[in-house]
């Protein structure tokens, strides 16, 4: 994945951590169950704002982390629960599908960021807080790679 890397490595070192999340594919099965039970670092939620160039605060709400809580474990170099663990690797997961699909990830990131018709104009990244909004993200991106209407 050549473009992964160069554009990974054009971005903040701090969007490091969660491009290492969406570019490992053997990140899967029981080591990704593992890894969310017990939790990723809570510096992932401003690694994810710096991949997807959004603000800390959209991270914030997708993931249901509030910000004084997302300052107090950076702060502390704690892990984020459970539940926002696999939000974050819901995310990740889907971004690295849409990267995939479009074969770019800077035109990944921004359809992942922009308004859908196909999604009721929300953006696909907005929708990662539930399984069913990533699954219904995953239906476009599948009819947008076998050539269907999106």
């Amino acid at each position: 994945m050549p473009a992964l890397k160069s554009l990974a490595a054009a971005k903040p070192y701090k969007a490091e951590l969660f491009a290492r999340l969406v570019s490992e594919e053997s990140f899967i099965g029981i080591k990704a169950v593992n890894a969310i039970r017990e939790g990723y670092p809570a510096e992932i939620l401003k690694a994810a704002s710096y991949y997807f160039d959004v603000p800390d605060a959209r991270i914030q709400i997708i993931v249901q982390v509030p910000a004084s809580t997302a300052s107090r474990l950076q702060k502390k170099h704690a892990k984020i629960d459970s539940a926002a663990t696999e939000r974050i690797y819901r995310m990740g997961a889907v971004a690295r599908m849409a990267i995939d699909v479009f074969e770019n990830e800077a035109s990944a990131i921004e359809w992942m960021r922009m308004p859908n018709h196909a999604l009721g104009d929300a953006a696909p990244l907005d929708l990662m807080d539930t399984e069913p909004g990533a699954a219904t993200v995953r239906q476009v991106l599948n009819a947008i790679a076998t050539g269907g209407v999106a």
